[in-house]
């Protein structure tokens, strides 16, 4: 449920031996500054804010109220955010905690001039120069840009076990968006609060719970992100014959991008067991090929899935309290990156996925609906992801 007045947006911090952290909410940075003045009334002295808003024109000032206050920002804008709270369309989501300055940094890189993989690599040597043990929480902003060769890059840099998780920033209608800083923002470019590991317990996980149905495809033809045949089928005959010539018909027509609602993401199959989720974005018609959210290659083998019901939350929240009794009973903070394809398959159903993960530590929790999640499935390396949940649990030492 939502909160109503701005008396009631202070959310009780909540105080742990090391850090301490507090959500608060407005509608506007004047009620930001208000709010942010009475959370600090009792002594807390945050050091780091994790922003989270719509409005683009409202990041300005809100780096002039946080840099005021001596307050590094992490920022960004989606139209979906949420906290413990549940979901806040409207207003800006702030986290603000209390970590000690020398246990993170905030990085910001342009893609401007450099691909993907450059820009990711540079921020992945920026870490570990500056931690041994680096941990990255990203929002890219820019759709287009290749979140597989972004990790690529920032893993390469920094290690292949390097814990990743985060989420693509952005407005789903036009892919606009910004991410921000106190003194920098950037329309395509990567931002990344970098943890020190030896100081910040992390405890994190991707999973998405949808159910496959049917055979194993086979990806035949393909170039980047584009299949052009699937068993040496055309791609898109393929994806017609199992979504159904009218779903797919009726929501192409003008531009060929599917709905993020379709609640349909193919899942590839990988040595591990665990299944990668990548869903189809665009068809192109004119040639039969469909684009996938994620680089594929020729062999590679997928199945379609089930439409979503409760078992899908389900296998969300039990994997999550299952990591916080094996790995890390209590926290400090959650942060959660989910996929705007599940709100959109999901619908008012998603809140119970929210209070289910905010209920796991009974923590402070922030998070938005992402335009592809990055994090681990299992015990190898972080991936780029499509209708998957990333979350990542923090405790200072």
């Amino acid at each position: 449920m939502l909160l109503g007045s701005i008396e009631r947006k202070i959310i009780a911090p909540i105080y742990t031996e090391k850090m301490n952290a507090k959500s608060i909410q407005g509608k506007s940075p004047e009620e930001i500054k208000k709010v942010l003045s009475e959370s600090m009334a009792d002594g807390f002295k945050p050091t780091l804010a994790i922003i989270i808003l719509t409005n683009i024109e409202d990041a300005e000032p809100l780096r002039e109220i946080f840099g005021a206050s001596g307050i590094e920002i992490f920022g960004l804008t989606v139209p979906q955010k949420f906290s413990e709270h549940g979901i806040a369309e409207d207003d800006i989501v702030i986290m603000l905690l209390d970590m000690k300055p020398e246990n993170f940094k905030i990085e910001i890189n342009d893609y401007q001039g450099s691909s993907a993989y450059e820009v990711g690599y540079q921020t992945g040597s920026v870490g570990s120069n500056y931690f041994k043990n680096p941990v990255f929480i990203i929002s890219p902003v820019d759709f287009q840009v290749s979140g597989d060769e972004l990790i690529r890059g920032l893993t390469d840099a920094a290690g292949y076990d390097s814990v990743v998780a985060g989420g693509i920033a952005g407005n789903p209608v036009d892919f606009s968006g910004i991410v921000f800083t106190n003194s920098a923002s950037s329309k395509s470019g990567l931002l990344a609060l970098i943890l020190d590991q030896d100081h910040i317990s992390i405890c994190g996980l991707a999973v998405s719970g949808w159910k496959p149905v049917g055979t194993s495809k086979k990806i035949t033809k393909t170039e980047g992100t584009w299949v052009y045949t699937i068993d040496d089928e055309p791609a898109m005959k393929v994806i017609q014959r199992f979504l159904g010539n009218e779903i797919v018909l009726s929501n192409t027509e003008a531009s060929g991008l599917l709905p993020s609602d379709l609640g349909y993401p193919l899942q590839f199959e990988r040595e591990s067991g665990n299944v990668i989720m990548k869903p189809a974005l665009f068809l192109n018609p004119s040639d039969q090929s469909i684009m996938i959210g994620g680089h594929v290659k020729e062999g590679d083998k997928f199945r379609f899935s089930l439409p979503p019901d409760f078992d899908v939350i389900d296998k969300v929240i039990e994997s999550t309290r299952t990591y916080k009794e094996e790995k890390m009973p209590d926290s400090d903070v959650l942060l959660v990156f989910s996929c705007v394809g599940r709100l959109g398959s999901f619908g008012p159903l998603i809140t119970t996925e929210i209070e289910g993960l905010a209920s796991t530590w009974g923590k402070p929790m922030i998070g938005y609906f992402s335009l592809g999640e990055f994090g681990k499935l299992d015990e190898g390396r972080c991936e780029f992801h499509g209708t998957t949940v990333s979350w990542i649990a923090l405790k200072e030492k």
